[in-house]
């Protein structure tokens, strides 16, 4: 099967970024997506991924519109106008473009997911122990790889969990 999630968990912090280390030296394994997941001793499970939230993308987007209006307005010629003019004029075009950006980078985010939902792992996670961090990894043909990732990655003494595959009714 292609594309299945697997989560390694390993023993510490160290061990795991060697780890992930090695494995991207190894030319058979292909990972689409990633994430780090760490459970604290309180029971909270912290999920680290490439994922951008719509506030960020807002921040980013605004920002860029923002400038790029002040800065379009400026080459039309807006520096020439008389008294504060130009003030008025670039201060103007940073907010409209700041606004337009901030929505257009908001529903840009929000429309585009590259990380994992907490949902698709979260039977995984009710298996990780505390102080046991883990990768959660999305990897393509992973049933044909595993057991040579196994013994690529024995030295990290790492434990594997599969995520289970949804029947299909036929």
């Amino acid at each position: 099967m292609s594309g299945e999630i697997v989560l390694l968990v390993f023993p510490s912090r160290t061990v795991m970024t060697k780890a992930l280390d090695r494995m991207a030296t190894l030319d058979y394994v292909d990972i689409r997506r990633g994430a780090i997941v760490a459970k604290a001793q309180s029971g909270e499970t912290i999920l680290l991924d490439d994922d951008i939230s719509p506030d960020q993308g807002g921040i980013a987007g605004g920002t860029l519109g923002a400038a790029m209006g002040a800065l379009g307005v400026a080459q039309l010629g807006a520096l020439a106008l008389p008294g504060v003019g130009p003030i008025i004029a670039l201060g103007t075009a940073a907010l409209v473009g700041g606004l337009v950006g901030r929505v257009t980078g908001r529903f840009a985010a929000n429309r585009v997911d590259f990380g994992f939902r907490i949902e698709q792992i979260e039977h995984l996670l009710a298996k990780l122990q505390a102080d046991h961090p883990a990768l959660v990894l999305d990897m393509k043909n992973a049933d044909l790889i595993l057991e040579k990732l196994k013994e690529d990655l024995r030295p990290y003494k790492f434990e594997v969990i599969k995520a289970p595959q949804p029947a299909i009714a036929g």
